[in-house]
Order: structure tokens, then sequence, then C-alpha cells
């Protein structure tokens, strides 16, 4: 039985960590460290095939690490059966196709799925149902099918079902990859306000603009770690940045335009506030 979790340990606690397919040659994650603590916003990195989707498998309980020297997350072994169970219950994880994660006839029964798997009272499932509509503007399509819905719509309805059972944790990766732009506003602003609270999470992402006010970056290649730090650390290293297939927010690409043309900025800006604010535009 997995032991009861710390509140003073990681959320996540990863060390060592390796992860291999079934006939492949090599690892898809390779001596992985990872560390979340409460309330934390860690930004994950990486072109496809850095290992990016197979870590959200892993740190929600959905597969079972080759090996690590620790692989514990919310205080659950994820080398056991038991563990990786536990954890499935305190991490919650969004994916990027949210018709993967859609599985009843309408919105409300879709939010009300993972309780009514865990057996919550019925009265109980219809208060945090009602909840979650509210909180995620569904009020309105409570009763609509998930295929009549609109990208954004899927994915908001998605994330409610994820966050309808309490969570200590939430994974998400690449939610607004599929997304229209306003659509994907939308998600970023649930997401936001789920921050706003103080949920720990970990956005897995090519964008690099969704990753400004991380309080932690780690870019990944081919499996293992290639920069941890600060954001504005890994988009001043422009030669890593390259290699490593990802691009500039759109503040960090004019930054780098004027440099070409002679006019360096001190520090890659991320937002165009801080652009603004480097070019001498806002006090």
């Amino acid at each position: 039985m997995s032991p009861s979790p710390d509140a003073t340990a990681p959320l996540f606690a990863i060390s060592g960590l390796h992860y291999r397919y079934a006939g492949a040659q090599a690892d898809a994650l390779a001596d992985l460290d990872l560390e979340v603590r409460e309330g934390e916003f860690v930004a994950v990195l990486g072109a496809n095939g850095s290992g990016k989707s197979t870590l959200a498998r892993l740190l929600g309980g959905l597969a079972k690490p080759t090996a690590a020297r620790r692989a514990a997350v919310c205080g659950h072994d994820l080398l056991s059966e038991a563990g990786r169970l536990a954890a499935r219950r305190d991490v919650g994880v969004l994916f990027q196709n949210p018709e993967n994660q859609l599985v009843a006839q309408c919105v409300e029964d879709d939010v009300a799925f993972g309780l009514e798997n865990l057996a919550w009272p019925a009265a109980a499932i219809r208060r945090r149902v009602d909840e979650m509509l509210t909180r995620f503007g569904l009020e309105e399509l409570r009763r609509r099918e998930p295929h009549m819905l609109s990208g954004g719509q899927k994915q908001r309805t998605a994330l409610a079902g994820v966050i309808a059972i309490p969570r200590r944790v939430l994974v998400l990766d690449e939610p607004t990859a599929m997304l229209d732009p306003a659509a994907r506003d939308e998600v970023l602003a649930a997401v936001g306000e789920l921050r706003a609270e103080g949920l720990a999470v970990v956005y897995i992402t090519q964008e690099m603009g969704e990753t400004v006010g991380a309080d932690r970056v780690v870019a990944l290649e081919r499996g293992t770690e290639a920069f941890a730090g600060d954001a504005g650390g890994l988009f001043a290293d422009a030669p890593l940045v390259r290699r490593l297939g990802l691009g500039l927010p759109a503040a960090g690409e004019l930054a780098l335009a004027l440099a070409e043309r002679g006019r360096s900025l001190r520090g890659p800006p991320l937002t165009m506030d801080e652009l603004l604010v480097a070019l001498g535009g806002v006090t």
C-alpha cells in the first residue's frame, strides 16, 4: 500500500528516470530529474519526439518507468502498481486531443464521469458538476453532445472533468495544440485561474509564449534534460533554442530582429510590455 502523502515533500520527486518503449532501441526518457512543489508552475518544452508526452503519462501514473533511482508522485511510488493507481487520483492529466477524454453523451455527464467512478454520493456529484460547469462557462452547454462543441468548449469540458476530482497537481500535455487562437485563449484563461488558486501545474508545450510566468522551465532533447532554469535564461541562449527546434515568444523574435539591425536590448523580453519597456516606450 502506498504511504500517506507528506505535505512538506515535493509533489514530484523524480531522479534518474528512464522509460523505453517495447521494441525500441533507445530510451524515450533517459536519466531525467524533476522536482515540483506545491503551487509551482513548471513549463516543459521540447520538439516532437523529445519525450514530453511520455513524461506526462508517467507523471500521471499511466505508465510504469523502466527504471528510476526515485519516482515519487504525491508520495506514491510510480514503480509499484498500487503507487501508480494512487497517483492517478492526485494528478490530473489533460492531453492535447480532448476527444480522447470525452466519453459520455453530454457535457454534464462527462464532467460527472470520474466522480461516479469514485462512488461519490449523487447529491455531492450534482453540486460538484454544477460548480465545474459554472467555473468553466459551460452551464448553457450541459446537455450538449460533446461532438457538437467547438474545440475550445471540448477542451474546457475535458479540463472540467479532470478538475472535478480534487487534485494536487495538474499536468497539461500541449492542451492548445489543436485549437484556434480564440479557443487557445479560452483554455489558457481557465488554466490561469487554476494557477492563481495555487494548484501546481506542469505545462508541456512547444509554444514559447505559453511559458511566460513559469517558475521554472525544463527543456528536453531526445529524452534528456537540455536546460533547467528560468525562461529568460533559456531564451537568452539563442543557439540552444535553435538547436532544440524551439521558437521565442513574439516579443523575443522582435527583439532578435532589432538586434540584427543594430538595436540590441538587455535581456530577452518575453512579453510585449517588456519589449516596450526595453525600447523606452513605457516607464
